[in-house]
């Protein structure tokens, strides 16, 4: 699966996800700020900028390539409710794992929980 991520408007990024059979499913989302996201309690300050995904969006995203270079933007996919976030945008794909697999962070051991980073557009 192959996910790209493009500048809608302020804030607001049009994820892109290609299915090796051609399929394209698209979504828009919020970008928040990475200290939006409370690791520490698995929660989010703002609720409002979560996404619902379809069943079909959330398997594909779960076999989504990873970002081999460039800065990048996370998914955080709740599997079970469909609920994610998207945000960034971080450095790379490095940064976004240091941030992370933090000893605090409720939501890295939830079985439930996903997250997957693409590539952020030059437009980002």
């Amino acid at each position: 699966m192959f996910l790209e991520a493009h500048a809608v408007s302020e804030n607001m990024v049009l994820f892109a996800l290609r299915t090796p059979q051609g399929d394209e499913m698209t979504f828009e989302a919020t970008v928040i700020h990475p200290s939006a996201v409370q690791r520490s309690t698995g929660t989010f300050r703002d609720p409002e900028a979560l996404i619902d995904l379809t069943t079909d969006a959330v398997s594909a995203l779960s076999g989504a390539d990873k970002p081999t270079c460039g800065r990048v933007i996370a998914l955080v996919v709740h599997t079970v409710s469909r609920c994610a976030a998207a945000v960034g945008v971080f450095a790379s794909a490095a940064a976004c794992r240091s941030w992370w697999h933090q000893p605090y962070n409720r939501l890295v051991g939830d079985p439930d929980v996903l997250l997957v980073m693409t590539t952020a557009g030059a437009d980002l």
